[in-house]
């Protein structure tokens, strides 16, 4: 009998949850550094007007983009044991998507999130985009 979630059991998951817990891991420095560069005073009041203009959305975008890319990135750099498919691909966007949603659970305090997206409809849409665009030479 044809199981078509067969496909699902031969992925590399354990991988892919690692390198998805390896981005956030990167994410988290660079938010900290931005929230750094934010109180400097010559720089908050550009910083400030950036996030409240209508770019502020594409800033969004664009980090959720840059997420999804920098896993592909941190697969091709560090985990080469993967091979890169389609399959693996798309795997990728569930454990990315489980691990933003895990890291909104840290303390805001101690770890800000003003970069790195929070789980949200157009986040995962950010985070697909940067996966396909960075892996495109992998699923074509």
């Amino acid at each position: 009998m044809f199981d078509p979630l067969r496909r699902l059991k031969y992925l590399p998951w354990t991988e892919l949850l690692q390198v998805a817990l390896v981005t956030i891991g990167f994410t988290i420095p660079i938010d900290w550094l931005f929230v750094q560069a934010v109180q400097v005073p010559a720089l908050r009041p550009t910083i400030a007007q950036l996030f409240n203009s209508p770019l502020s959305l594409l800033i969004f975008l664009g980090a959720a983009v840059g997420v999804g890319a920098l896993a592909v990135a941190i697969i091709e750099r560090w985990f080469r044991q993967i091979v890169i498919t389609n399959s693996s691909l798309w795997a990728l966007v569930p454990c990315l998507a489980l691990c933003l949603w895990l890291r909104s659970f840290l303390p805001e305090s101690v770890f800000p999130q003003l970069l790195t997206p929070v789980l949200s409809f157009e986040s995962l849409i950010g985070v697909v985009l940067g996966v396909f665009w960075k892996g495109k030479s992998y699923w074509r």
